[in-house]
């Protein structure tokens, strides 16, 4: 990205180093106006916020919210995406594909940053990242935690959790095979009985789908198989045409290459 201007004057400069001082490299406007009283009026403030964010040393966020530069990275976003994502939605967390990848499951370069929110948000495209938001329901927002990266806190979803969402918010062929790799490749570095205790206050659906999952890959699936009641059927994804009695669930017979004997 191309300047027009790099040097900053001896108040800006000044101005800069209060900020991170006082609140880190993370600034609102009210703040950037309060610091800078000591040196220019309320107007004079408001151009200046402008004035900093098109040579680059302010880094707009979201309205009301900048990232301050250092002169390495001047004009560029050199925040984590985790922690970009919460900043832009403070009540959601990343999960998915991309909370994998913090967790060393998933090494794809996927230029997007995907968390589960309450509400529905639009996308969002910040410097070269994708940010998307999917809405649910109050009582399956649960299952994230908080992780120090830098000097920062991001919200994540449990590695238990990002897999379940994979499921529950994006069924498709691709997700459930993907599930189940990660079922495979990371078992020890998963919990579970944590994956089935979330597993429970999920929807019948996805419950059913896990369970017969789990009887693929010799998990102990009784747990889940307690929440399927006679009569109900369902399928793992449309159109899919064998039927397993156990979990009343419709699958397609290419995932039985996964069964272990």
């Amino acid at each position: 990205m191309y300047m027009k201007k790099t040097i900053l004057s001896s108040n800006q400069s000044e101005l800069l180093e209060n900020l991170i001082v006082k609140h880190g490299q993370i600034v609102t406007s009210d703040q950037v106006f309060t610091e800078a009283k000591q040196h220019w009026d309320y107007r004079q403030a408001r151009n200046l916020v402008t004035r900093l964010a098109d040579i680059g040393w302010l880094i707009r966020i979201k309205r009301g919210l900048y990232a301050i530069s250092d002169l390495s990275s001047r004009g560029f976003l050199t925040l984590s995406p985790y922690i970009v994502a919460n900043l832009l939605v403070p009540n959601s967390y990343v999960s998915f594909e991309t909370a994998l990848q913090h967790y060393g499951m998933f090494d794809q370069l996927t230029g997007k940053t995907v968390s589960v929110s309450l509400k529905m948000y639009k996308d969002v495209n910040l410097a070269g990242t994708e940010y998307r938001f999917v809405k649910t329901k109050a009582e399956y927002y649960f299952g994230w935690q908080e992780v120090s990266i830098g000097n920062q806190i991001a919200r994540l979803a449990t590695p238990e959790k990002a897999i379940i969402d994979l499921v529950a918010f994006h069924k498709s062929r691709y997700s459930i095979d993907l599930v189940i790799e990660k079922l495979i490749e990371h078992r020890s570095d998963l919990i579970i009985l944590r994956l089935t205790e979330y597993l429970t206050k999920m929807p019948l659906v996805t419950i059913k789908i896990f369970g017969l999952i789990f009887d693929l890959l010799g998990i102990n699936s009784d747990t889940l198989a307690g929440f399927v009641k006679p009569g109900g059927t369902h399928w793992m994804i449309p159109g899919d045409t064998k039927f397993n009695a156990r979990w009343r669930l419709y699958y397609h017979e290419d995932l039985d290459k996964y069964k272990t004997t």
